[in-house]
């Protein structure tokens, strides 16, 4: 089918030939280095390709909604992560079908069309569909072949003006690859939400991310997580970039110290292949398809007459940071030089025209970095981070100076970048807390980045009084509830980034009025804590969950925890009287006679009054006690504390028949994370090959277990085996915390008998983790 004839059946598909050359006109050239997208021009697209294996691997999302429009995106992959980075697809043009409908069996289909996916942009396929209803639901689908992708869900915005009564949304950032997994995302995709900003860092470049092809890879590993698809699947999203979807730090045409300026060229080259890569992945519509390293990202988006959003790009026109330090430095008298900019003047004008010409009640700025002024400084100097707005003042005064003379309704920024949760005001002198409060600021966690600076954070809270809030532990996302008379923001967080199984829980809400910017704490019942040691099987342990009321009144709450069928617990009522804090113990019995790790959570109920904090649920792990036991071994370092009747097991135990138990050969390492209790706390580990471990067994068929697993990071796969025979292995993964027994038979035979054990790793950097060993 010659492209000719292909154009002409595309334009019968509810398709005007000017949408046509939208969609696959030229990108102009970047004549300084030669790079530029190539445009699709007159080819052989296949009537009816034929794909070795599923083509959809990388999902499908929505994104920039308009009262009228979506963009609907895919891209063909089979094999989405083959080393040439195209995707498992060869030099060839594939007609894409898409309809949009407005029920999920697609029996009500109002739009329809094919896009041509083509190797200039990685085979991916981004349809402008025009001629939708105004804050309608449709749901939408690709179809290659005779292959279908999943359905996804997707929402117009409402007419501009039209009267809004409430809008749902939620802001993301800074999700650094977790094996596959995010917690955070896959609670996302289960809210009630109209549409999801996504403030940058969608992937993490690595030191030698420099070509088109090494770009690609990097999105299409992170588009393979299940939990971002489902995401992506159940909202439209609105994307801007940072700084890790190119270099870190980097500012306009330079990435210090990466490629400074005597290596301009080579950076905008490399800063080419990154846009091309992100537009390739993301929803965006093709006034944002790149011309070599230009790239349009800020753009408007307008909810009826109840918010407006500027998003905006403070990257790509910025000036280069000054001043030094992490997380803050001595503040630079360049930072507040009036011709430095974080926006550019073009944009700078953009946002400031938008904000003018508002009719809505709440004014947002969608953007990458802490907008606030933050002093690390607890003296009498001044320090801060010159990456965020404090090192580009100037530009944040012009802002703040408008809001003041203007009056805009109801500003409020978003923000990402810091891995961390903030709530600021934004005032009009930072130094002076009497100082008015012109806007609210809030700041989201991570997806799944970690906070490392979080303790420098904290020393200086007291210095910076306009901060409401902080948190550095959790990670998460932001859910906001906004209607005319007010604007909730609810922080939510999971315990684990990685574990799918963690649920989300409010770790913290806060409310601004209209009329009225800053922000107020809604108050509940706060769970901070849930403290259990290692258990005893069969015994009553006590479990420590402390509890603060944050309200005005007395509460009535129901507490305790849900255990397994084979547990005991018993559940308690209380009344937590206003501002109070108290512990409150339950006893809980795991099963009898054997070891066991389980998760177990809190139930607690308060009435209508909110409850917060993510301190919800706990990895409990039991163990017979040692007169139970043949053998008893708590793994770990040559002096740390051990648990109570069991022997220690170290790097210096080498076989010893007298003791029965020892390494043979090359010994392993150990780790103490100095966290938990004694047996949880440390372990030994190693990843050079086989380790082995001699037993002595006595006679008959002993059940014997191992547990594995680590109090502060993920863990991977721990592999026993003997005599080269596999005896069991912990298999998947382990988040942060979460430990697993490993259990096996060993045969003593008639006379007992010494038995080598042959541990080794893999998952991760390979290592295996021994925290205990017991026989029965």
């Amino acid at each position: 089918m010659k492209y000719e004839n292909w154009l002409k059946d595309f334009n019968s598909k509810k398709m005007t030939r000017r949408s046509f050359l939208e969609s696959t006109g030229k990108t102009a050239a970047f004549t300084a280095l030669g790079f530029s997208l190539p445009a699709i021009k007159s080819v052989q697209a296949e009537e009816a390709p034929i794909f070795s294996t599923y083509p959809f691997t990388l999902g499908v999302a929505s994104g920039d909604p308009l009262s009228d429009s979506v963009v609907l995106w895919t891209r063909l992959a089979p094999n989405p992560l083959a080393e040439d980075g195209n995707g498992g697809m060869d030099n060839r043009y594939v007609p894409v079908e898409w309809e949009i409908a407005e029920d999920e069996q697609f029996k009500k289909v109002v739009r329809s069309g094919k896009e041509v996916a083509g190797p200039e942009l990685g085979h991916s396929v981004h349809a402008e569909v025009f001629g939708l209803k105004p804050w309608r639901e449709y749901y939408y689908r690709f179809k290659a072949g005779t292959e279908l992708s999943p359905i996804g869900r997707t929402k117009t915005a409402p007419e501009e003006g039209d009267h809004l009564k409430s809008l749902s949304f939620a802001i993301a950032s800074c999700q650094s690859w977790t094996g596959g997994r995010f917690a955070a995302y896959k609670n996302m995709a289960q809210e009630d939400l109209d549409v999801v900003f996504h403030l940058g860092d969608y992937i993490y470049e690595k030191g030698n991310t420099e070509t088109l092809t090494d770009y690609r890879l990097l999105h299409a590993q992170y588009k393979t997580s299940q939990d971002l698809q489902e995401a992506h699947l159940a909202f439209p999203f609105i994307v801007t970039f940072d700084d890790h979807e190119v270099d870190n730090d980097w500012a306009n045409d330079i990435s210090d110290p990466n490629f400074p300026e005597g290596e301009r060229e080579r950076f905008l080259a490399i800063r080419a292949a990154a846009f091309q890569a992100y537009y390739e992945h993301m929803p965006l519509r093709r006034r944002s398809k790149p011309n070599g390293p230009d790239m349009l990202l800020y753009r408007k988006f307008t909810f009826g007459d109840l918010a407006e959003f500027s998003v905006l790009d403070t990257r790509q026109y910025r000036d280069n940071q000054v001043g030094t330090g992490f997380p803050g430095g001595p503040l630079d008298p360049e930072a507040s030089n009036p011709e430095r900019t974080i926006m550019g003047s073009e944009q700078g004008a953009w946002l400031i025209n938008n904000l003018s010409r508002s009719r809505a009640k709440w004014n947002v700025l969608a953007q990458q970095t802490m907008m606030a002024q933050y002093d690390y400084d607890t003296g009498d100097g001044i320090s801060v981070n010159h990456d965020q707005w404090d090192g580009y003042s100037a530009d944040r005064d012009r802002l703040f100076e408008f809001i003041k003379r203007r009056r805009p309704s109801n500003p409020v920024v978003l923000g990402g970048d810091w891995h961390s949760s903030w709530v600021n005001d934004l005032k009009e002198d930072f130094n002076n807390p009497k100082s008015e409060t012109l806007a609210t600021e809030f700041i989201g966690t991570s997806i799944s980045s970690g906070c490392g600076w979080k303790d420098k954070v904290e020393e200086a809270l007291s210095v910076n009084q306009h901060v409401k809030f902080f948190d550095g532990d959790y990670r998460g996302y932001v859910r906001f509830h906004v209607t005319h008379k007010s604007w909730q923001s609810d922080y939510r967080a999971v315990s684990s980034a990685s574990d799918p199984n963690a649920a989300a829980s409010s770790l913290a809400s806060f409310l601004v009025k209209n009329g009225k910017p800053g922000a107020i704490r809604i108050g509940g019942i706060d769970v901070s804590n849930i403290v259990a040691k290692t258990m005893f099987s069969g015994k009553p342990n006590p479990v420590l969950v402390d509890l603060s009321n944050g309200t005005e009144k007395a509460v009535k709450v129901k507490v305790g925890i849900r255990v397994p069928k084979e547990w005991k617990c018993e559940f308690k009522n209380i009344v937590l009287e206003p501002g109070s804090t108290t512990t409150v113990e339950f006893m809980v019995t795991p099963p009898p006679r054997m070891p066991v790790a389980e998760k177990l959570s809190l139930d607690i109920k308060a009435g209508k009054t909110p409850i917060y904090g993510v301190a919800r649920e706990l990895y409990a792990v039991s163990v017979p006690s040692s007169d139970e036991l043949v053998l008893a071994l708590d793994s770990g370092g040559t002096s740390s504390p051990i648990l109570p009747s069991y022997a220690r097991l170290s790097p210096d135990d080498k076989w010893d028949e007298a003791k029965g138990y020892g390494w043979i050969g090359t010994v392993p390492e150990f780790r103490d994370r100095n966290k938990l209790d004694e047996l949880q706390r440390d372990f030994t580990l190693s990843r050079n090959g086989t380790t082995i471990l001699r037993l002595k067994v006595p006679a008959g068929i002993h059940k014997t277990s191992i547990l594995t697993g680590d109090a502060t990071f993920s863990s991977g796969n721990t592999i026993i085996r003997s005599e080269s025979n596999l005896l069991g292995e912990s298999g998947e993964e382990l988040t942060p915390g979460q430990f697993k027994w490993i259990t096996f038979d060993l045969d003593g035979g008639a006379l007992g008998r010494e038995i080598d054990l042959e541990i080794t790793g893999a998952l991760k950097e390979g290592f295996w983790r021994i925290v205990s060993l017991i026989m029965m």
